[in-house]
């Protein structure tokens, strides 16, 4: 008796062992998905590794510390940060399809947030401004957003990259 329950301990732990193996494995192989599909599956993806394919729509002038990428139909469209491992994207892949392996983030605005950014156009804008005026009705529209949302905040998806490479 002692020597079949020492077998199933044995026998369950092996199983475990596995288990546990599979589970690190497929956290190891990143799912790749399109600009489009990203859209719809980023809240459920934030702080995974992903590959994502899309076109380079554009390609931060000032440093390339960031690029765009956009759908085919330019429907959809995603904003990818250099991210520790990226020095800068090179300026020369606009136009041209983009793999990119990163990590997902999420950007929740709130009314904190819009407090702030109110407070800052104030300070730097007179009322008589045009973009005084343009501000503060983009703060507008999206405190009534918050409010449509029912979660308190609105949230955005990026990629902060890893790496990446053109795709032919």
């Amino acid at each position: 008796m002692k020597k079949l329950l020492l077998l199933v301990v044995i026998a369950l732990g092996t199983i475990g062992l596995y288990a546990q193996n599979d589970t690190e494995s497929m956290d190891e192989n990143p799912v790749e998905v399109s600009v489009e599909m990203f859209q719809k599956k980023a809240a459920d993806l934030v702080g995974k590794d992903i590959y994502v394919t899309g076109i380079v729509d554009h390609v931060c002038k000032h440093g390339g510390k960031k690029v765009m990428l956009v759908s085919e139909d330019g429907e959809a469209s995603l904003k990818v940060m250099a991210g520790d491992k990226i020095s800068k994207f090179d300026k020369n892949i606009e136009g041209e399809n983009l793999k990119v392996l990163g990590t997902v983030t999420e950007f929740k605005m709130d009314d904190t947030f819009l407090d702030e950014r109110e407070k800052k156009v104030k300070e730097h804008h007179k009322p008589t401004d045009p973009e005084y005026k343009e501000d503060m009705e983009w703060i507008q529209e999206k405190r009534e957003e918050i409010k449509k949302s029912k979660k308190g905040y609105l949230s955005f998806y990026s990629m902060d990259g890893i790496s990446y490479e053109v795709v032919k």
